[in-house]
């Protein structure tokens, strides 16, 4: 039994005869005919009553047609998914990310990406680098997104993004008014300077600022960002973090003298021996690069 078989059979019910089906499926006569005659012996009898001026259907016919209807349509919509799957609009996205690299544009092209392609499934994991690395050689992600800089003979590097790391308060801050502000502000004003691990360089330089009368608040880049939004502190954060509190107004950048321009790197990577990625992941990396650009 095949498509073409069940595609005469409801045609021949749809347009009530041989003739106007063979037409409406660009077939001759012989061939519709016996397309249902193969059918006929597969289900085991008649599927029509022959003769007479209607063409009808036998109980046989009847007790078939909504299962051969059913199996047209699963067929039909099965060739529409696989066709969405080829062009990256259906499918899967897997991936593998450090809860520090899944806000801000990362945020955003997931949200893209959902927004072009409804019926694409994603799925974020999160881990640090080395659960990260453990879920690609599981297969267990497509792709992962891992700091920078980042070298691993068995992973090939898709996309390298650098995210400027910028010094931020509430507007109501104090130190929000000023034009700029020195190290010696943010330790006796910040109240309190967030440090955060965002590199090695970028945790030096924080270092300057904490000294032995002022207690160390280290916090992760949500927290810092929640407790700022709250009108307490200042922090380095990643202009995409804050890209929209910037426009609103909420969050104002700071002007730290000499402060040197530091960057957050990131690196999406796949494990070199995995075969050839969903066409949807190329999308994502599409939409990402896009998004890190604004």
């Amino acid at each position: 039994m095949d498509l073409h078989q069940l595609q005469a059979f409801e045609q021949i019910v749809l347009q009530g005869s041989f003739s106007k089906a063979a037409r409406r499926l660009d077939i001759s006569q012989p061939t519709i005919s016996l397309r249902v005659h193969t059918l006929e012996q597969e289900v085991g009898g008649a599927l029509f009553i022959r003769g007479g001026s209607r063409l009808s259907l036998t109980e046989l016919g009847r007790s078939f047609l909504p299962y051969a209807q059913a199996a047209l349509r699963a067929m039909t919509r099965g060739v529409e998914v696989a066709q969405q799957t080829a062009q990256g609009k259906r499918g899967r996205v897997v991936i593998g990310t450090l809860p520090t690299l899944a806000t801000g544009f990362f945020a955003a092209a997931l949200e893209r990406l959902h927004r072009l392609h409804p019926q694409l499934d994603i799925v974020v994991h999160t881990g640090h680098n080395q659960q990260i690395l453990e879920m690609l050689y599981d297969s267990f992600v497509h792709i992962g997104c891992l700091t920078g800089p980042f070298f691993h003979p068995d992973m090939t590097v898709l996309l390298s993004i650098q995210e400027p790391l910028i010094m931020v308060a509430h507007a109501s801050h104090p130190l929000a008014a000023r034009s700029q502000v020195t190290l010696a502000d943010l330790e006796a004003q910040g109240n309190p300077f967030f440090h955060i691990d965002w590199s090695l360089e970028a945790k030096h330089w924080q270092a300057q600022i904490a000294t032995s009368n002022k207690a160390l608040f280290e916090v992760p880049p949500q927290t810092a960002y929640d407790v700022i939004m709250r009108r307490t502190g200042v922090a380095l954060l990643t202009r995409t973090m804050v890209r929209a509190d910037l426009a609103s107004g909420r969050l104002v950048e700071i002007a730290v003298q000499d402060m040197p321009a530091f960057q957050r790197a990131c690196v999406l990577v796949r494990r070199k021996r995995d075969e050839q990625l969903p066409l949807a992941i190329d999308e994502f990396l599409s939409t990402l690069r896009e998004e890190s650009r604004v």
